[in-house]
């Protein structure tokens, strides 16, 4: 508990909160700045960038490297009668411009009031219905503990193991602690995780979109700023030595800038996808090096038929698939979607399979839950997500790993360079919203604020 004040207070006492998780309550900024500003990535944090410079009527170009925006943000269509979202889905709290963008939209949000059921062997039951397992409310207790955890640095595994959890119920604090961080639970860091819960501030409350894509609220939004993005357009070097900046894209062609916002993926600076001449200081390298970003693929199997409870929200596996949620609930009455989400180490197991084997092993999975052959018989689709060999993104999201990956490694990455080079995407973020899209979008509007805050 000590170092977690002291963490808050320190944030507190630099301005850090009011910077990350800020709402657009007064201009942030009343200077203009003329020069031409480069944004290098049109996901959240980059178009949300480009949203606020909009305003400001600042010159700006967004650079993106794939070929569409909205990085970890991505709808399937044409598989179900709705868009099923392949990234980003569930809206998480309502305190944030985030929330508020959906809601100006006029799309329906549908509230989480489902309930969640755990596997144990091969038996699949409410928390209520499992309340009298002594082993599964130890294992609760230990993810709640997780939460708030303020000994020595340790890992999820570690802890299980110190605390003697029996093997048939660890992966339920895996599942709620480890995947949802993004990574399994030799790899994460719990003091990491219990100041994400303590600084986390935009509500409790989960959300999803009944009618239409999160990419169309995006864009609906952004309008203005997007065809100011320059797709199919990978930076590879950018050298601020002197003035202007030079950015350098994989066909060696040259662009200028005066100002420079990087939102990529935390995993594109650990590829060194990017050059920078001269090379970031050794403190935002080891920043770089000390948090996590690994494997994350999203399963979608849709289905003709629902053969899971009607008011069943997630479903948590001992299986391949950590966690399973009914992504059709509210949203139709004719197709019928569980998607599941893996990280870290079971994520790397299935990336190195063939999707059709994937599937096929999710459905005998799912068979020993629900009865033999009754999700096999059902399924009529199904997509493998594997956002790891996403060429621009190579993964999940952020997680604070045990060796220094917590939110002052955070802020160390969000350091800008020289007034130049301005960094954001939701690995920066340092106010306890990282991996969302609305802790994106609040490090993106850090940057903007931080660019305009040198201006002379």
């Amino acid at each position: 508990m000590q170092r977690r004040d002291f963490i808050k207070h320190t944030l507190l006492a630099t301005g850090a909160v009011a910077l990350e998780n800020c709402q657009p309550k007064a201009p942030y900024a009343e200077r203009k700045y003329e020069g031409q500003i480069a944004i290098i990535g049109a996901g959240a944090a980059g178009l949300y960038a480009g949203y606020l410079l909009e305003q400001q009527g600042a010159n700006y170009t967004i650079y993106e490297a794939a070929e569409q925006i909205g990085g970890r943000i991505r709808p399937l269509k044409g598989v179900a009668d709705f868009d099923i979202e392949l990234g980003a889905e569930k809206i998480r709290g309502s305190k944030s411009v985030w929330y508020d963008w959906v809601k100006e939209s006029g799309a329906s949000l549908l509230p989480d009031t489902s309930t969640d059921y755990y596997q144990i062997g091969s038996l699949l039951r409410t928390e209520a219905q499992w309340n009298t397992d002594l082993d599964f409310r130890l294992a609760m207790l230990l993810a709640q503990q997780a939460r708030a955890y303020s000994g020595s640095e340790t890992t999820l595994a570690q802890l299980m193991e110190s605390t003697k959890l029996v093997s048939r119920v660890r992966h339920i604090p895996d599942a709620l602690i480890a995947n949802k961080y993004g990574t399994t639970a030799n790899r994460i860091g719990l003091l990491g995780v219990s100041e994400v819960e303590t600084m986390w501030s935009s509500g409790r409350d989960n959300y999803t979109v009944g009618n239409r894509s999160l990419l169309s609220i995006l864009e609906e939004k952004c309008k203005s700023v997007i065809p100011k993005v320059v797709l199919n357009k990978q930076i590879k070097r950018i050298d601020f030595t002197n003035e202007p900046i030079v950015l350098e894209d994989a066909q060696a062609q040259r662009r200028f800038a005066d100002k420079v916002i990087v939102t990529v993926p935390l995993s594109v600076l650990q590829a060194n996808d990017i050059q920078f001449s001269p090379s970031l200081p050794e403190t935002k390298l080891t920043a770089i090096r000390n948090i996590g970003m690994g494997a994350g693929i999203k399963v979608v199997l849709v289905f003709n038929r629902r053969f899971w409870e009607a008011n069943t929200g997630s479903i948590y596996t001992s299986g391949s698939v950590p966690e399973y949620w009914v992504s059709s609930a509210g949203r139709s009455t004719t197709s019928f979607v569980l998607s599941g989400f893996v990280t870290g180490e079971r994520a790397e197991v299935l990336s190195s399979q063939s999707t059709t084997t994937v599937i096929q092993n999710l459905l005998k999975e799912l068979d020993t839950i629900y009865g033999k052959g009754t999700a096999t018989a059902a399924l009529t689709n199904a997509k493998v997500m594997d956002w790891g060999k996403e060429p621009f993104i190579k993964g999940a999201y952020s997680f604070p790993t045990p060796n220094g990956g917590g939110l002052l490694t955070r802020q160390t990455l969000s350091q800008p360079i020289q007034r130049k080079i301005y960094f954001a995407g939701e690995a920066t973020h340092y106010g306890g919203h990282s991996g969302t899209v609305h802790g994106a979008m609040e490090s993106g509007r850090r940057a903007v604020e931080e660019l305009l805050r040198d201006v002379v």
